[in-house]
């Protein structure tokens, strides 16, 4: 039963990127009535994806949480409470994240400032 659920529930997050099909306006002028008529679809069609999304994503996450949530609740209790650490732990400082990370934001930074100060440049 909690596999069907799951199945679901990933089948509906799919659903969510369908595009949905576009509606057939009637022919009209071009007025401001029309216009707004356009709008008003556009709307609801953006609105309608955006629900389905949301909809997908919740469901998905409800069924996750009733898979795990019971087992890992039972886990839970049946465990000693956690010792506190004494001894001190001496952590890497250059990190291969803090390699990463500065290897984005020191050239990201220094051509922010080559462009900024170029618009001081004059003639």
């Amino acid at each position: 039963m909690m596999r069907v659920l799951l199945f679901l529930a990933s089948a509906v997050a799919a659903c969510a990127f369908v595009q949905p099909a576009p509606s057939v306006q009637p022919s009209r002028s071009v007025s401001t009535g029309a216009r707004a008529d356009f709008a008003t679809a556009t709307d609801a069609t953006e609105t309608s994806s955006g629900f389905a999304l949301a909809l997908g994503a919740s469901v998905g996450y409800a069924g996750a949480m009733a898979a795990r949530g019971s087992s890992m609740m039972r886990q839970a209790e049946n465990q000693p409470p956690a010792a506190v650490a004494r001894t001190p732990v001496a952590y890497p400082i250059f990190t291969f994240r803090w390699l990463a990370v500065h290897a984005l934001v020191v050239p990201t930074v220094f051509f922010l400032g080559a462009i900024s100060s170029m618009q001081f440049i004059q003639r």
